[in-house]
């Protein structure tokens, strides 16, 4: 994952209802502490989050 690419978050709220989010990685954060590396994503909702693991994350598209 790097700066630019195409995010998406799943998640399952319950049985019948799910949603997901389509957000850019904007920025590459290190290892503090710790914590583990992460990124800040700009969602399309235009909430910017800090400190998203990778592992929640799939690559949609990758930047060039």
């Amino acid at each position: 994952m790097k700066v630019g690419d195409l995010v998406k978050f799943e998640t399952v709220k319950s049985w019948k209802c799910d949603s997901s989010d389509i957000g850019v990685i904007v920025a590459e954060l290190p290892p503090e502490g710790i914590l583990n590396a992460a990124v800040s994503v700009l969602w399309a909702s235009g909430e910017l989050v800090e400190r998203v693991p990778h592992r929640i994350l799939e690559v949609i598209s990758e930047s060039r």
